[in-house]
């Protein structure tokens, strides 16, 4: 798994058939994507968590810190990464009213 120092990924971090960068570029064999920074983070702090329930609450604190955000702008930011994530269809699953949870 990739080491985070002052918010910035050492090394990228690879799932199924994507790779996610620490500029917040999301690759695979066909695709380069430049993640918007609030997806870019939660789907790093959902793929850092290796597959453990990762909390709204943990994720607004960490993706939002200095921001007031609700719990309809992470479902937001979950369902634009399922769209980036196009043919990894049921990789960030949810666990209705507690959080998320990569599955691989």
């Amino acid at each position: 798994m990739a080491v985070v120092n002052d918010g910035v990924l050492a090394t990228p971090m690879v799932v199924e058939r994507w790779t996610l960068h620490g500029d917040g570029r999301l690759t695979s064999e066909d695709s380069d994507i430049q993640l918007p920074p609030k997806e870019w983070q939660v789907l790093r702090l959902l793929l850092s968590s290796a597959g453990v329930l990762v909390t709204k609450d943990h994720l607004l604190e960490q993706a939002w810190p200095h921001n007031e955000a609700t719990e309809e702008s992470l479902t937001r930011c979950i369902c634009s990464l399922r769209k980036y994530l196009k043919g990894g269809e049921g990789l960030i699953k949810t666990v209705y009213g507690k959080g998320y949870r990569v599955t691989c």
